[in-house]
C-alpha cells in the first residue's frame, strides 16, 4: 500500500526542511557571533534587509536578491564604524534603524505588497517552495565549507584579537568572508523568521548549547542541533496554537535554552 502525500504535507516538509537547515548552520557563526559579541551587528544587518527586500521588489527583481547584495553591503559598511569617532555600537545602532524606517516607508508606499509586510517582519516559512529550499540547502552548505575553512582563524579572533594577529591568524580576509557570511545568512533568515527575528534564532541555539559544551566546537555543532531542532518543533507548535510559524520557531528555541539553563543549574 502506498502513502499518498497532500499539499498540506508538502508545505509542511518544505518549510520543516528549509527553517532546520537555516537553523543548522546558524549554529558554528552563531557561536562566533555570541563570543564576539556582534548580535547588535546581526539586528541592524536584519533591519536594513527590510530595505532590500523594498529594493528588490521596486526594481522587479527577486526581493532575495535585494536582501542579499543590501545585507552584505552594509555589513561591510558597518564593519568599518569601529574606525571611526562615534562609538561602533552607536554607529551601527544609526545604520541599522534608519534601514528599517526606510523600508517601511518604501514597502508601505507599494499597494502591492502592503499587505505582506507582516511575512517581511516575522517571515513566511511556509510559503517556501521546493526551490527555495534547495537554494536554502546550497547556500547555507557554502557556509558550512567556508566555516570549517576559516574556523581557526575566526576562533583566535574571537578569543583574543592581539595574539591572533600576533600569530598571523587575523586577516582582512577572514574578518571580511565571516561579515559576508552572517549578512547572507540573516537575508536568508528574512524568509524564514523576518527582519525582526533573524538574530533571535543566530545566537539562542549557541546560548542554549553552552551549558553543555566543553570546547568551542563542542559548542558550535550543539547549537547547530539545536537550531535545527527549533523548526519541527515550533512549527509544530505553530499548528497546535494557531500563531505564526517564525515566531513560533524562535520560541521554540527560547524553549529549548530555558531547558538547557535549568539543566545546567540542577547539575550544579
Amino acid at each position: 500500500m502506498t502513502m499518498r502525500t497532500t499539499p498540506l504535507d508538502d508545505f509542511l516538509w518544505r518549510a520543516t526542511l528549509g527553517a532546520g537547515i537555516l537553523g543548522a548552520a546558524a549554529g558554528p557563526l552563531g557561536s562566533l557571533v555570541l563570543w564576539r559579541r556582534m548580535a547588535y551587528l546581526g539586528e541592524s544587518i536584519g533591519h536594513i534587509g527590510l530595505l532590500g527586500a523594498g529594493a528588490g521588489l521596486l526594481l522587479g527583481i527577486d526581493p532575495l536578491i535585494g536582501v542579499t547584495l543590501l545585507a552584505i553591503l552594509s555589513a561591510l559598511i558597518m564593519a568599518r564604524a569601529r574606525d571611526g569617532l562615534i562609538p561602533v555600537g552607536t554607529s551601527i545602532g544609526v545604520v541599522g534603524h534608519v534601514g528599517l524606517a526606510l523600508g517601511f516607508v518604501l514597502l508601505s508606499s507599494m499597494e502591492t505588497v502592503r499587505t505582506d509586510l507582516i511575512g517581511y517582519l516575522f517571515g513566511d516559512v511556509l510559503a517556501l517552495s521546493g526551490i527555495d529550499v534547495g537554494e536554502i540547502a546550497a547556500i547555507c552548505t557554502v557556509i558550512a565549507v567556508l566555516s570549517a575553512v576559516f574556523w581557526r582563524r575566526w576562533l583566535m579572533a574571537a578569543v583574543n584579537a592581539d595574539i591572533a594577529k600576533a600569530e598571523g591568524r587575523a586577516s582582512p580576509l577572514a574578518e571580511t568572508v565571516f561579515l559576508v557570511l552572517v549578512a547572507v545568512l540573516v537575508a536568508l533568515g528574512l524568509r524564514v523568521v523576518g527582519a525582526l527575528l533573524i538574530v533571535a534564532l543566530i545566537i539562542i541555539p549557541p546560548a542554549a548549547a553552552r551549558p553543555f559544551a566543553r570546547s568551542p566546537e563542542q559548542m558550535a555543532a550543539l547549537a547547530g542541533l539545536i537550531g535545527a531542532a527549533s523548526a519541527p518543533l515550533g512549527l509544530a507548535l505553530a499548528y497546535w496554537k494557531d500563531i505564526p510559524a517564525g515566531p513560533a520557531i524562535v520560541l521554540a528555541a527560547a524553549a529549548l535554552f530555558g531547558l538547557s539553563s535549568l539543566s545546567a543549574r540542577l547539575a550544579r
